[in-house]
Formats: C-alpha cells, sequence, structure tokens
C-alpha cells in the first residue's frame, strides 16, 4: 500500500471500522477466492464494473453491496458484511 492510500485511510479513521475501500474490497475477495483463479478474475471483474457504476452515480443491480460516501472525501465505502454476503452470492450462483 502506497504512503498516500495509508494516510488517506488514517484520515477516514477507517481503521477499527467495518468499512472497507474499494481496494480493501478487492484484496478481500483475491485473498477468498486466491485458490481458483478463474472465479477469482470473474468476481473481481463484477466487483469492478459495479464499483464504476457506483461511482459514477448511476444504479446497480447488485442491492448486496450496502454502500456509504464518505462526508469528505466522497470516496464509496463498502460495509463489510455486505461485501461477505455479495461474495457468497456470486460464488453460489
Amino acid at each position: 500500500m502506497g504512503i498516500r492510500l495509508a494516510m488517506k485511510k488514517e484520515l477516514m479513521g477507517l481503521e477499527h471500522s467495518d468499512l472497507l475501500t474499494a481496494d480493501d474490497v478487492r484484496a478481500h475477495l483475491a485473498q477468498q477466492v486466491k485458490e481458483d483463479t478463474e472465479r477469482g478474475f470473474s468476481v473481481i471483474s463484477k466487483f469492478n464494473d459495479t464499483h464504476s457504476q457506483l461511482t459514477s452515480g448511476l444504479k446497480t443491480k447488485q442491492s448486496e453491496l450496502v454502500f456509504e460516501r464518505h462526508r469528505l472525501f466522497n470516496e464509496v465505502l463498502y460495509k463489510r458484511q455486505s461485501v461477505d454476503a455479495w461474495l457468497n452470492n456470486q460464488t453460489s450462483g
């Protein structure tokens, strides 16, 4: 992780919260599906598509991903439980 990203996360106060940045979600997804490379690529690709839509303000079909925008940095942050639920839905389907 770069120093700028580390400082930004510290300023956002994400250290002891259940909120994840998009980079944190990607790392979490990669760790969870590391044994199945093809499936992992598919899941991370779907997340990237969804994240791009949310960042640009478009509505998405992925209702499991609960997110909020950081009020100062206006960055999309995801709730850890919703990311796990979304991942379970992706891997079971």
